[in-house]
């Protein structure tokens, strides 16, 4: 998949790490961080950043799926996460019942990307024909004169893409029963890539790199126009501006979460993260910033190309 220059940072937000009197809590001090691995990439970018710009900071980095973050979280075991989905009911549920001080910050927005073996040159699919071949519907590849059967990866019991994945094309059905669970996104590209037949799902901060390693599908739904200058029913791939504009159906906010309330190292980072060096690391990750503005170059029908 060719990842398209189309977003452009059109301007600068104050940094949140200010000089203000007593603001040196923020770039200083210890901080447990667990992360959703599903945006790690994107995450450890930026705690290296924040602690090359502030040494005095320690700023310890930990990659979880989300569930196991969400209950460290709610356990008090840690007390700053970052998690590739909003918390569920269920989890808000039992924050409101435990009386937990809750403060969540949208620090960018990403998606679930599918990708396939490099040998099955399959680059586009309807969303139904995801569904089926995820839900177990559909055992064999479509369109090929040779049958070729679906090997299915997918993330741990935990992870946010498929809780995000479930919700967005299954419609909440489970995964097929052949589906073969793996503990890491980068172990899920390497299966996808050295398995015939092969689809999988993961994060877009992970497919910095792989262009070349597998395929990157484009998703489309029947009837579906997201303005008069698109053609009903085209094809969307995870790149930033699709997402951005909401054209991609499997998109999800990342958000920070904290049960801090005081001016600390934690708070520190959130603002770091939302600010414009922040946000920079953001998009260059192959994340979506949301804090600052932004405009779009070449998206229409006829300039940008899938």
């Amino acid at each position: 998949m060719r990842y398209l220059p189309v977003m452009v940072l059109a301007g600068l937000v104050a940094s949140g790490c200010t000089r203000e009197p007593g603001s040196t809590n923020l770039t200083k001090g210890a901080l447990n961080l667990e992360v959703d691995e599903a945006v790690e990439p994107a995450m450890r970018q930026e705690v290296e950043e924040f602690r090359r710009q502030y040494p005095e900071s320690k700023v310890v980095i930990r990659s979880v799926e989300a569930r196991e973050a969400v209950a460290d979280f709610i356990n008090d075991s840690v007390r700053v996460i970052v998690c590739g989905r909003a918390f569920n009911k269920e989890e808000r549920d039992a924050i409101a019942a435990a009386k937990i001080p809750l403060q969540e910050y949208q620090v960018a927005q990403g998606a679930v990307a599918v990708i396939t073996n490099k040998g099955m040159d399959i680059t586009q699919l309807r969303t139904g024909e995801i569904d089926s071949i995820f839900s177990g519907g559909m055992a064999w590849w479509p369109g090929k004169k040779k049958r070729v059967a679906i090997d299915i990866a997918i993330g741990g019991v935990n992870s946010s893409v498929n809780e995000v994945f479930r919700s967005g094309v299954m419609k909440g059905k489970r995964f097929a029963m052949s589906a073969t669970p793996v503990e890491s996104s980068a172990e899920l590209v390497r299966y996808v890539e050295r398995t015939p037949g092969s689809v999988g799902i993961l994060g877009i901060s992970w497919l910095k790199g792989v262009e070349g390693l597998v395929n990157v599908v484009s998703l489309g739904t029947p009837g579906f126009r997201p303005d008069s200058t698109e053609v009903p029913g085209r094809y969307y791939s995870p790149a930033q501006a699709y997402v951005f504009k909401g054209y991609y159906p499997v998109a999800t906010p990342v958000y920070i979460y904290t049960r801090e309330v005081s001016r600390d190292i934690g708070l520190g980072f959130i603002a770091f993260v939302s600010s414009a060096p922040g946000q920079k690391i953001i998009l260059n990750s192959g994340l979506v910033p949301v804090t600052m503005p932004v405009r779009l170059v070449q998206l229409t029908s006829e300039q940008v190309k899938q």
